[in-house]
């Protein structure tokens, strides 16, 4: 599931209602370090999330990016 595109309700299923919530308010995601940055996910909770399948993918970018945020052209 990506972050930067799943609904509410597959959020909702992975972190539960008020994180989902958050999550969709700080919107686009560049990099795991910048999920890290909402409030109430910190590196355990975003190890948790990479753990349980959620990827981080701008819709549309060619770009792709890697664990650490770096943009690859």
């Amino acid at each position: 599931m990506d972050l930067n595109t799943a609904s509410l309700a597959g959020l909702t299923k992975l972190v539960g209602l008020e994180s989902a919530y958050d999550l969709i308010l700080w919107r686009p995601y560049l990099s795991w370090g910048e999920v890290a940055c909402v409030p109430g996910f910190d590196e355990r909770r975003v190890a948790e999330l990479r753990a349980a399948g959620a990827t981080v993918k701008l819709p549309g970018d060619p770009r792709t990016f890697r664990d650490d945020g770096a943009a690859r052209l």
